[in-house]
């Protein structure tokens, strides 16, 4: 899929069937041609809906298994 500007494919990122095709291509395009602030708050999205492999060992630390 071509996309003409970010606003384009954002527009598909939010419109299209979640985990289509479509929407992967404009989930990629919008993290490559984003502003700098939203491409921050598209990681940050991202790192937040990351599973997180970690350990408590009771001592109040975390550490990645």
């Amino acid at each position: 899929m071509t996309f003409n500007s970010f606003e384009q494919a954002l527009h598909v990122c939010m419109t299209a069937e979640e985990g289509s095709p479509e929407q992967d291509e404009a989930i990629l395009y919008c993290l490559e041609f984003a502003p700098d602030e939203i491409k921050e708050q598209l990681r940050g999205i991202i790192r937040h809906d990351l599973p997180v492999h970690s350990h408590d060992c009771d001592c109040g630390c975390k550490h990645d298994s």
